[in-house]
């Protein structure tokens, strides 16, 4: 292993024996040579490396093999084949309270736990009280652990594992448990570990911290790697693969519970109570007659049925751009090619930073828009107009045309287009427009003297 790489993982498989019954394990052991069971791999061939210092997510749907691999890059698990190297102190977080005694008090753990890892009895008397003020569940340290509510469990957890001084830290969805205070203090936490060159290895199903955290990301699926490389590019290739699986599954359950088309025009209308703001003059900017070409590397997933031929970025004036500038009115254009009849529709964006951190977006079913049926070869224009409440920097579009089978919760995406579009926000020239978050709302603040 390189002095640069703390993990190296080289076709590590994973494979566990399911049997039907418990006298089948007996059978086997009376009898070599044959097999009452049944093989299940968890993982299978399993190849890549995490450099020093990186933070890398581990990203997947549930048991898709991300915990068997942290298990096993911790040594709670050996693999059934292949190679695996780990080099330097690791500290993990794997399942809640995992490594403690609940009979024990948490003081009491937590040396346990610094022992384990190697720490001395000077040591850990040294960082107690930090673990301590840290964890902060007061005189609940004292108390036995299987008194514990999952959030004092998590707490204690976090606490003892980062002052070991890790060179490795892996944290399995596990802070998902404490409470948004606690969450906060925890990534900042980690953020600093980060800044300090600590190898960090990260699952968690939010998708939005894996990419403003990781600068790689490994994609497991069914216990394969499907793809590794720059978080926020195979982020998007996972939501691509859920999102063409829940239109299957939403597609057979609007066959089951839609029995014709003006059934689902009403349950629509429904729960829809605007009309669209349908206009005729309209200065249309956007490609009407086919399809634009799309940089290649967009990702592009739905059913089909409608196309997206078009999108542009207005400024105030009305005018394409690429710029915008601080507090300005812009516009988004799309054109829309439908090739099937649809009883409605649904259409909307979402803007991202580069990191691929969703910031803001709509939809014609959240600002409840009842959009009318269309029939094959019909051209839609969509435009949405907002006020730019971004702060400056580079931005992307992604935007999707869709079917809602439940409103705002369950849409079967007919074409979605991530990274579409790309346009820049200026910085202020006036310095008191300066804002620090990545996006600004209007407040009324009043005030008074007594």
């Amino acid at each position: 292993m390189g002095q640069n790489i703390a993990i190296t993982l080289n076709n590590v498989s994973k494979c566990y024996k399911r049997y039907a019954r418990p006298v089948d394990r007996l059978k086997e052991l009376l009898l070599p040579g044959k097999t009452y069971a049944q093989e299940f791999w968890a993982l299978r061939d399993v190849s890549f490396e995490v450099i020093k210092g990186e933070t890398m997510g581990i990203i997947g749907r549930n048991g898709a093999g991300k915990s068997t691999l942290l298990q096993l890059i911790c040594r709670t698990l050996t693999p059934t084949s292949g190679e695996l190297q780990v080099n330097g102190r690791v500290a993990a977080l794997l399942e809640l309270g995992a490594g403690f005694n609940p009979e024990f008090t948490g003081r009491e753990n937590v040396y346990m736990n610094g022992a384990i890892m190697g720490l001395s009895r000077q040591e850990l008397d040294e960082r107690f009280d930090d673990i301590a003020a840290f964890a902060d569940i007061g005189d609940f340290i004292d108390q036995s652990v299987k008194t514990y509510s999952s959030g004092m469990y998590v707490r204690l957890a976090f606490a003892s594992a980062i002052h070991v001084y890790p060179d490795i830290l892996i944290v399995d969805e596990a802070l998902a448990v404490g409470d948004m205070f606690f969450q906060a203090k925890c990534m900042s936490r980690m953020r600093q570990m980060m800044d300090a060159g600590v190898t960090v290895l990260f699952v968690s199903h939010d998708i939005g911290s894996v990419k403003s955290l990781c600068q790689r990301c490994a994609f497991i699926e069914n216990g394969q790697l499907i793809n590794i490389g720059k978080a926020s590019l195979v982020v998007d290739n996972y939501l691509k693969k859920i999102r063409t699986t829940n239109n299957q599954e939403l597609k057979k359950q609007l066959v089951e519970t839609i029995q014709s088309r003006e059934n689902f025009t009403n349950k629509i209308l429904q729960q829809q109570i605007n009309k669209p703001q349908r206009i005729t003059n309209l200065k249309v900017l956007v490609k009407t007659d086919g399809e634009v070409n799309f940089s290649e590397s967009v990702y592009r997933y739905g059913d089909g049925g409608a196309k997206l031929l078009d999108i542009k970025v207005l400024n105030s004036l009305h005018q394409v751009t690429e710029q915008l500038d601080y507090k300005e009115d812009f516009y988004i254009q799309a054109s829309i090619l439908f090739e099937k009849s649809f009883s409605t529709f649904s259409a909307g964006y979402l803007i991202r930073d580069l990191k691929g951190i969703e910031i803001i977006g709509s939809t014609t079913t959240t600002e409840n828009i009842d959009m009318p049926s269309v029939e094959p070869g019909e051209v839609y224009i969509i435009e949405a107009k907002t006020l730019n409440i971004l702060n400056d920097g580079i931005y992307t579009i992604t935007f999707g045309i869709e079917i809602p089978v439940i409103p705002n919760q369950q849409h079967i995406y007919l074409d979605a287009i991530e990274n579409v579009a790309i346009f820049k926000v200026n910085l202020p020239e006036n310095p008191l427009n300066k804002f620090w978050s990545k996006a600004y709302a209007p407040v009324e603040i009043s005030y008074m003297k007594v």
